[in-house]
C-alpha cells in the first residue's frame, strides 16, 4: 500500500470516528490523546488509531494526523482543546523574520557573491543569534525568511554546523524569502544546496505585485505560488490586508481575502489562513483544491514613526503599537469565538535591530530587550492558555491538515528539517461560505491616479508610494514620508 493511500485510509477512518461527534463528550487531556504510543519517535499508524478510537479524544486528530511521518516533539501539548463553541479557541502566534540587510546579496561585497565581508557576517550572525536567544527564552518560533546571498553567504561561511541548522533544531523554521520571483529558485536553491534545508514556506510576493499595479497583481503573484509550488513548497506568508490601500489586493479583491477575513481593520491582518486561486490568477479567493496555503501576519507599517519615515532600531513604543493590534486579534478570539484556525502575527528584518543598513554594526540590546519585554506580554496570554506559540507552517498543516498546508515529507538526505510541534487546540471547522470572486474588468475598476512606485529604503524596507513627488526627503535622497495610494 502506498504512502499515499494508507494516509487517506487513516484519514477517513478519523473521519468515521468523528461521526461519534453527536456524543456529547468531555475532551480528555492532551497528554492523554496526542502522544507517541509506541515510543518509536514518530507519527505513524498507532498513533492515529489510539486517538481516534478514544471518544474523548477525537477533538486532537487533526493534529495528531498532522504529525504524520514527524517525529514526536517534546513537551507534548498541554492545552485542552475545546469542542463547544462557548469556549474560546487558540489564537496561533508567529513572527517572521526578513533575514537580510539593505542588499540581498549580503554578506557579499555584491550581487556576483564571490567576495564574502567578514564583519557583515558576523553581524549578520550576532543579530539572528541574538533574535533567536529571545525567542527561546520565551518558547516562541521564528519563521526565518531568507534571500539567495544570506543563505549562501552564511551556511558557506559557517560551514556544516551553520546557523540555519542550529535554528532548525531549535524548533524554528527556516524559509525563502525573494522579492522578484526571479529570486525564488536562487534563494530556494541555495538554502537546499548550500545549506542543506529544503524549505517549505516561501514570502516576498508584496514588492512584485505592487510593481505590476492592479492590472498586473493577481498575475505576478499567481506566477510566484506556481514556482513556489513547483519547486515543492506549500506555505506562504505575507501581508495581504487591505488596511489603507497598502497593496493592490483591497480594490482587486474589494476587500475580501480568503473566507471570513473582516478583521483586518483593527488587527492589521487577515487571521484566517487560505489557499488561494493561483490557478485561475484570482488569489482573493479560497480554493479547496490549492496547493499553497497563504498565513498572514502584520505588514512593517506598525514600526513607521508618526510623522514618518521608519526606525532605525526597534523601541518599547514601536511595540507597544504592534501590542494594540495583538490586543485586538485577542479581543476578536474573544467575541467571535471562530471554530477555525486563526493566527496572529508580525515581520521585522534585521535591520531593525541594528544601527545601520547594511550590517555594519552588531544588535542593539536595547532593540533585543524591546523584543524581549514584548514577549513577556504575549507570555501572559499563552499562561492563559489563549495564545499558541507557531511557525507558518505549523499553522497552515493545522488549518488545512492533508491539503495545502499538508505535513512535508522529510527528504532522504539525512538533513534536519523543521519539526511540528504540535501544541495545538483543534477546533471543529465551520463550513465556509463562498469567498466573493472578482472577475476582470470588474477588479480593475478602481484605478490609481499615477502609477506608484516600489521603493528599497536604505533601512531593508520596501516603501509602496503614488509615484508622485516627494515632499520629504533625507540626505542620499531616503524617503522620509511615504504617500498614500490615491485612489479614484
Amino acid at each position: 500500500m502506498t504512502k499515499k493511500v494508507l494516509f487517506l485510509t487513516l484519514f477517513l477512518f478519523a473521519a468515521l470516528s468523528l461521526g461519534f461527534g453527536g456524543l456529547e463528550a468531555q475532551a480528555a487531556p492532551a497528554s492523554q490523546c496526542v502522544r507517541d504510543v509506541n515510543g518509536n519517535g514518530v507519527g505513524d499508524v498507532a498513533d492515529i488509531m489510539a486517538t481516534a478510537s478514544d471518544l474523548d479524544c477525537y477533538v486532537y486528530l487533526p493534529v495528531v494526523v498532522a504529525n504524520w511521518h514527524w517525529p514526536w516533539s517534546t513537551p507534548t501539548p498541554t492545552s485542552t482543546p475545546t469542542s463547544s463553541p462557548q469556549e474560546m479557541p487558540p489564537l496561533y502566534f508567529i513572527y517572521a523574520i526578513h533575514t537580510h540587510v539593505h542588499g540581498d546579496w549580503y554578506p557579499y561585497t555584491d550581487p556576483s557573491l564571490t567576495e564574502l565581508d567578514t564583519t557583515v557576517a558576523n553581524n549578520m550572525l550576532a543579530a539572528i543569534q541574538g533574535i533567536a536567544d529571545v525567542l527561546d527564552r520565551h518558547g516562541a518560533k521564528g519563521t526565518w525568511e531568507v534571500v539567495y546571498g544570506t543563505s549562501k553567504g552564511l551556511c558557506t561561511y559557517q560551514g556544516e554546523d551553520h546557523i540555519f541548522r542550529q535554528l532548525q533544531a531549535r524548533g524554528h523554521e527556516i524559509a525563502v524569502h525573494a522579492h522578484r520571483n526571479e529570486d525564488i529558485a536562487p534563494a530556494f536553491h541555495n538554502l537546499q544546496d548550500d545549506c542543506g534545508i529544503t524549505p517549505t514556506t516561501t514570502s516576498g510576493f508584496m514588492a512584485e505585485a505592487a510593481q505590476a499595479g492592479i492590472e498586473g497583481a493577481q498575475q505576478v503573484v499567481s506566477q510566484a505560488i506556481a514556482q513556489a509550488v513547483e519547486l515543492g513548497m506549500s506555505v506562504g506568508t505575507s501581508n495581504f490586508s487591505p488596511a489603507g490601500n497598502r497593496n493592490p489586493f483591497g480594490p482587486l479583491c474589494h476587500d475580501q481575502l480568503g473566507v471570513g477575513n473582516d478583521m483586518w481593520a483593527q488587527t492589521g491582518n487577515l487571521m484566517f489562513p487560505w489557499r488561494p486561486d493561483y490557478q485561475h490568477e484570482n488569489i482573493c479567493a479560497d480554493n479547496p483544491q490549492g496547493d499553497l496555503v497563504l498565513v498572514d501576519h502584520v505588514s512593517v507599517t506598525w514600526m513607521a514613526r508618526p510623522g514618518g519615515g521608519m526606525p532605525d532600531v526597534l523601541t518599547d513604543a514601536d511595540f507597544e503599537r504592534l501590542k494594540q493590534k495583538f490586543d485586538a486579534a485577542l479581543a476578536y478570539m474573544e467575541q467571535n469565538r471562530p471554530q477555525r484556525v486563526a493566527v496572529w502575527g508580525f515581520v521585522t528584518h534585521l535591520t531593525e535591530y541594528a544601527v545601520g543598513n547594511q550590517g555594519e554594526n552588531p544588535p542593539d540590546p536595547a532593540a533585543l530587550a524591546a523584543l524581549d519585554r514584548f514577549l513577556d506580554y504575549v507570555d501572559t496570554k499563552v499562561a492563559e492558555g489563549r495564545v499558541i506559540y507557531a511557525t507558518a507552517s505549523e499553522v497552515a498543516r493545522l488549518a488545512f491538515p492533508g491539503e495545502g498546508g499538508s505535513t512535508p515529507t522529510p527528504t532522504s538526505t539525512g538533513e534536519a528539517s523543521p519539526t511540528p510541534s504540535p501544541t495545538a487546540t483543534p477546533t471543529s471547522t465551520a463550513t465556509p461560505t463562498p469567498t466573493p470572486t472578482c472577475t476582470p474588468p470588474g477588479c480593475l475598476a478602481p484605478t490609481l491616479q499615477t502609477p506608484h512606485e516600489v521603493e528599497r529604503l536604505p533601512n531593508g524596507h520596501t516603501l509602496i508610494t503614488d509615484g508622485g513627488p516627494h515632499p520629504g526627503r533625507g540626505e542620499g535622497g531616503q524617503a522620509l514620508t511615504p504617500h498614500p495610494r490615491r485612489l479614484r
